[in-house]
């Protein structure tokens, strides 16, 4: 976990990976960082799958972050994850380093704002209360 903590990434290439993959997860979720992580496709696989996630960050890539991400290689990369099937091992350490330095860089990601319903807590049945609609 230290040298997750250093590279900002997290090499899962072991065997048993989820506790430690739950614990680098909460990590970067308390920092607000995205999570970047690899593992194996299978115990002696020569081949890794490597994974971002912005769901640790209140941020989401915008369509420049995505179009970095995409450049790193063939993967499906969307606007809160992408992912790399099918990586060489060796070339999984600086594609993940290359994965966050994308992900973090100013121009490549935005706040999300998704509208929040409002809900009348006064009330025993809690029911949600419609946004107003501001006019112009």
């Amino acid at each position: 976990m230290q040298q997750a903590h250093e590279n900002g990434y997290l090499d899962a290439t072991c065997r048993a990976n989820a506790a430690i993959v739950k614990a680098h997860g909460l990590w970067c979720w308390r920092l607000k960082v995205p999570m970047v992580w690899f593992e194996r496709r299978s115990p002696r696989s020569r081949l890794g799958c490597l994974r971002l996630d912005m769901l640790t960050t209140p941020n989401m890539l915008t369509g420049a972050g995505q179009a970095a991400l995409k450049a790193l290689g063939d993967g499906q990369v969307t606007a809160h994850d992408a992912v790399w099937e099918n990586v060489p091992l060796p070339r999984l350490a600086k594609m993940s380093h290359a994965a966050l330095r994308a992900a973090i860089q100013a121009p490549n990601y935005r706040l999300n704002r998704t509208p929040l319903a409002k809900i009348d807590a006064r009330r025993k049945s809690l029911k949600l209360v419609p946004r107003k609609i501001a006019s112009a």
